[in-house]
């Protein structure tokens, strides 16, 4: 399997065994909370008018760290996904802080629980998207690193405005 990596923010799924992974997911809740509380009243202003506030980015993690959720069990909704983020996504910067990190540290608790309950014996399983294969450590590894990259977002963006 080829594991997650990214320049930009030296994300690298291989540096995680199965254990640490999945402790990693299950951090992203407590993660989130702690950078929001930090936010003060930056929490909803964008360091430019292209890139997310700090409320807009943590409710895109919550709502990835669902999606993939849908992966790792063995029965798939049936959902548009792509239509479903657009959608959500109009409604992130309104979005109650206490609502969304609730609904992240769940969902993230979830998918870890879906993926520690199935076993590692089990993570060959999983969804395809269009032409990708994506086996449940894979959409583990992109959930983690999805909120992870955010969170480096996060944190520019707040240095920008409170600098």
């Amino acid at each position: 399997m080829e594991h997650e990596r990214c320049e930009a923010c030296g994300f690298d799924g291989a540096a995680y065994d199965d254990a640490g992974l999945l402790a990693a997911v299950r951090d992203l809740g407590p993660r989130w909370r702690a950078l929001l509380a930090s936010a003060g009243p930056e929490l909803r202003l964008r360091p430019s008018p292209e890139v997310w506030s700090a409320i807009e980015y943590a409710a895109h993690s919550r709502d990835i760290t669902a999606l993939h959720g849908f992966g790792v069990e063995p029965v798939l909704p049936d959902i548009a996904a792509d239509e479903l983020i657009q959608s959500a996504a109009a409604t992130y910067a309104d979005a109650d802080p206490e609502q969304v990190v609730d609904a992240l540290e769940r969902e993230a608790n979830r998918l870890a629980r879906l993926a520690d309950d199935a076993g590692p014996g089990e993570w060959s399983r999983g969804l395809t998207i269009g032409v990708e294969r994506m086996e449940v450590r894979r959409l583990l590894e992109h959930a983690l690193h999805d909120s992870l990259h955010h969170v480096g977002d996060v944190e520019r963006g707040l240095i920008s405005l409170q600098g």
